[in-house]
């Protein structure tokens, strides 16, 4: 199975583009995209939340999650789960509770799932500038990278039709989290 961990803002929602129209014109190349690699997205999103990890309801409240739903219907791209939302304890960060790096999240649902063979990360996350380290570092290599803020040239944020043929090379690399579980399932 191949699999898209997507990421909302900055992908499709993007720092000019923040109209129905323009989010709509993102997930229709979102939809081009699945449909040629025949994949299948989990959101790595922090609108996530507002989906139970287990059912996949969406909390009634949450307009703007119900509204990309209704357009991944309307597009036929299936949306089979969600990242975990873990939380680990760091005495450095006032003694508290922090989400964990997306890049666990990811990871962690990889080896739940060991029936993804393949799978890409669309994300305009990096940061690295803020933490010296970015929260991608472990799966940088099956990241598809876009632009949220792009003053220079609004017209290249979030999703764009040039970002197809990097999907499609990502998905040609095998799940590095499977051939690990099945090592040690072998041992």
């Amino acid at each position: 199975m191949n699999v898209i961990f997507l990421d909302v803002d900055g992908v499709l929602d993007t720092y000019k583009y923040r109209s129905h129209d323009d989010v709509e014109s993102k997930i229709k190349i979102l939809s081009d995209i699945c449909h040629t690699y025949n994949a299948k997205v989990v959101l790595s999103a922090a609108c996530k939340c507002a989906v139970d990890e287990l059912t996949m309801e969406i909390d009634s409240n949450a307009e703007w999650v119900l509204y990309l739903f209704s357009l991944f219907k309307k597009y036929n791209i299936e949306v089979i789960g969600r990242t975990p939302e873990v939380k680990r304890y760091d005495e450095q960060y006032r003694n508290s509770y922090l989400s964990m790096w997306k890049e666990d999240e990811i990871r962690l649902y990889l080896m739940r799932h060991p029936e993804i063979d393949h799978y890409c990360i669309i994300d305009d996350d990096d940061l690295a500038a803020m933490h010296r380290k970015s929260d991608l570092d472990k799966v940088r290599h099956h990241l598809v990278k876009t632009n949220d803020y792009n003053f220079d040239n609004p017209e290249d944020e979030g999703l764009q039709e040039y970002h197809k043929e990097e999907v499609g090379k990502i998905l040609q690399k095998e799940n590095d989290i499977k051939k690990l579980l099945l090592r040690y399932k072998n041992k």
